[in-house]
C-alpha cells in the first residue's frame, strides 16, 4: 500500500541520490521509462540531466510532466532495461516486466514495484555541454509504507531491507 507525501515533503524522498527512473507519456499517451544518475534536488525543484535526443526529453517538451521512481537495490535488473535504448513507442514499463501505478496529479504512471515515486511539473531547461538540464517542480509524492523516519525522510536502509 503507498501513501501519499505532501508537496512541501517530498524531497525528503530523494535522501541519498539513488539511480532513479523517470517515466513520462508523449502527445497519445505512449508510456516512456529511462534510468538517470545525474540530477540534482532543491526542493521544490528537481533538476535531471537529459541527452535533448533522448525520448524522455522530447515527451516532457511535449506535456511538461513526469514521474521520478525510486527503485530498490534489489530491482537492478530492471533499472538495466530503461538503461537500454529503444524505439520511440515502446513502453520500458512494460519491456521491465513492471507494472503501471496511476498517478495522482500528473499523467505519467509511477511503477508500483519501485519503493517511492515524486510527480513533477516541467519548469525550465537550461542546455548544459550535450544534455538539457531539465527542472521539475515537485508536485506530490508517495511511497511504501513503512519508508518514511520518524521526521518525514525516506529511510534509504528500510528500503533496502523490503526486498519485493
Amino acid at each position: 500500500m503507498k501513501i501519499e507525501v505532501p508537496k512541501d515533503k517530498c524531497g525528503k524522498l530523494l535522501t541519498s541520490e539513488p539511480v532513479i527512473v523517470i517515466t513520462t507519456v508523449d502527445k497519445k499517451g505512449n508510456v516512456n521509462g529511462a534510468a538517470f544518475g545525474s540530477y540534482v534536488r532543491v526542493a521544490p525543484l528537481i533538476m535531471v540531466a537529459i541527452f535533448s535526443g533522448h525520448h524522455t526529453y522530447s515527451n516532457i517538451k511535449e506535456t511538461e510532466e513526469f514521474v521520478v521512481n525510486l527503485p530498490g537495490r534489489d530491482q537492478i535488473d530492471s533499472i538495466m532495461v530503461f538503461g537500454k535504448s529503444y524505439p520511440k513507442g515502446v513502453n520500458e514499463i512494460q519491456e521491465a516486466g513492471l507494472t503501471e501505478l496511476k498517478s495522482t496529479i500528473v499523467r505519467p504512471p509511477k511503477i508500483e514495484e519501485y519503493k517511492a515515486h515524486i510527480e513533477c511539473r516541467f519548469k525550465w531547461e537550461k542546455e548544459v555541454g550535450s544534455h538539457m538540464l531539465v527542472a521539475g517542480e515537485m508536485l506530490i509524492g508517495s511511497c511504501d509504507e513503512g519508508l518514511l523516519d520518524e521526521e518525514g525522510y525516506f529511510d534509504v536502509v528500510k528500503a533496502e531491507g523490503k526486498l519485493n
